[in-house]
Order: C-alpha cells, then sequence, then structure tokens
C-alpha cells in the first residue's frame, strides 16, 4: 500500500497543517488519515483546538464568555487515566461544549430570526429599524443572553460578568430581553436555556443597572 506524501513532512509542518483547518470536521478528517497524524492530534490537541477554535465557531469571543461561564457552573471533569490523556480528554469535551452551543444559537437564528430578515428585504423595508436581526449582531447579543442566564443561576446581580461591554451592546441586551418575553414561546426560550433569567426581571433589571452605572462613572472626569 503506498502512503500519501503527507505522512512523510516533517511533524511541525503537518502540525500547521492541523491548525490551518477552518473547522474541526477537518481536523477529524485528518486524524483519521493516517496514525501519524492521529498521534499528532494526542500530542497536540490543545494548541489546535487553540488555533481552530476562533475560526470553526461564529463570534468566538461572545462564545468564549459563554463557555467560560458554563465551566464555572460545570467545570468539565477529569477523567480518571493518566493527567495527559485526562487533559486530552477536556480539551475534546471543552470542543464539543462550543460546537453544541454555537449549533444552538445558528440555529436559532437560521429557524426564527433569517427568516424574518429575508421578509424585511423582500419588502425593501429599511433594515436599519430592526438592526438585531443582522446574523452578527444577533449571534452575539444571544451569546451575551446566554451567559448571563448561566451566571443567574449560581451569582447575584453584581457579578462583574460582561464588564467589558459597551453601551450599544447593552442596548442590544435589553432589546433581545424584551423581543424574547414578547415573541418568542416559553419552549424555545427553555431551548436556549434563558427562560428562568427572562422570569427573573428584578435580577436582570438590577445587572443592567449595575452595569450602566460603572458605565457612567468610567466616563467622568478624574
Amino acid at each position: 500500500m503506498r502512503l500519501s506524501p503527507l505522512t512523510s513532512l516533517p511533524p511541525e509542518v503537518t502540525l500547521r497543517i492541523f491548525k490551518h483547518a477552518e473547522d474541526f470536521a477537518t481536523v477529524s478528517a485528518l486524524v483519521r488519515t493516517a496514525s501519524i497524524f492521529h498521534c499528532l492530534w494526542l500530542l497536540n490537541a490543545n494548541s489546535i483546538a487553540v488555533a481552530v477554535l476562533p475560526k470553526a465557531v461564529v463570534c468566538y469571543p461572545e462564545a468564549q464568555c459563554l463557555v467560560q461561564a458554563q465551566e464555572l457552573k460545570e467545570p468539565t471533569a477529569s477523567t480518571p487515566e493518566g493527567q495527559r490523556q485526562s487533559h486530552r480528554g477536556e480539551i475534546i469535551v471543552l470542543v464539543r461544549r462550543y460546537l453544541t452551543n454555537a449549533r444552538l444559537v445558528c440555529g436559532f437564528y437560521e429557524r426564527n430570526v433569517h427568516p424574518v430578515l429575508a421578509d424585511v428585504r423582500e419588502k425593501k423595508l429599511d433594515i436599519t429599524k430592526w438592526p438585531l436581526l443582522e446574523r452578527s449582531r444577533f449571534i452575539r447579543t444571544l451569546y451575551h443572553l446566554q451567559t448571563l442566564a448561566v451566571i443567574h443561576e449560581y451569582s447575584d446581580a453584581s457579578c462583574p460578568v460582561l464588564s467589558h461591554i459597551g453601551q450599544q451592546e447593552l442596548i442590544d441586551l435589553s432589546e433581545l430581553a424584551s423581543w424574547f418575553r414578547r415573541v418568542s414561546t416559553a419552549e424555545r426560550r427553555m431551548e436556549l436555556g434563558v427562560e428562568t433569567l427572562l422570569r427573573d426581571t428584578r435580577w436582570l433589571q438590577k445587572w443592567m443597572d449595575i452595569r450602566w452605572a460603572a458605565m457612567r462613572n468610567r466616563r467622568l472626569p478624574s
């Protein structure tokens, strides 16, 4: 059996090929190609994941905030095998968490929001009146809302989560929460994990007030 020329490449070159993959389907295909690729993945799973995740996950910084909140609530469990294998298992679980979150958020947008955007464009209405219909903006804001929903389960409203977001992002977050209450069903809100948060209007408003106050304080002259 003739081996692929890829298998004769130096490991550092093959590793660069892994890191240039656009998604984990490509990584998985490479891993199954030859045993040398499988070994390379086993030894470098962390650096490969770090390189590929930002390309494979839409709105990665916001997705990262959600995963970090989820990790605080439910840390990735270590496996009982050796330390290297345990760490690799945690990386795989972490990648799956990112991809599961992304499928849920992007799937919700494609099923429930994109058709509305298409209708607005077809009727040649002013798209600027519905800025949250834009895909990346909606997905970023939904990730923020989901992050708050996770934090809501184990912390009070003073938690500094998402303290880095700006004025427009706070406005978008408030508008999306209002939209979910008015338009979406409880079943959809539960699917996204935001139902409990949206019912606790006092907690959400208090968190918003704290963020607005912090933003005003940052603008005050010293």
